[in-house]
């Protein structure tokens, strides 16, 4: 093997392995599925949306509308879901 062929080898081994050591912070994308209630202007997560207290003024978004929009989140339920979450590099790249 060339010298050349196996320094890109362990180059690209080196950087696959960082990739999966460097963490990064992931957060929800803009097209995250959310509930808006907009009486009150908030909107919950569907994971929360059983204990929130909504009114029947309901429509099914994304999340970049909600901020378009200038709602803000109904309870801490879905602030806490909508947390980015810490993962490696190249799992990140794939979600």
């Amino acid at each position: 093997m060339k010298k050349g062929a196996k320094l890109l080898i362990g180059l690209a081994v080196i950087l696959l392995i960082l990739g999966f050591v460097i963490p990064v912070t992931v957060n929800p994308s803009n097209d995250t599925r959310i509930i808006l209630d907009h009486t009150k202007e908030v909107y919950s997560t569907p994971a929360c949306f059983d204990q929130a207290e909504l009114t029947n003024n309901l429509e099914e978004t994304t999340l970049g509308f909600a901020k378009e929009m200038n709602y803000v989140a109904e309870s801490d339920c879905t602030e806490t879901d909508l947390v980015g979450e810490r993962e490696p590099f190249l799992i990140s790249i794939f979600k």
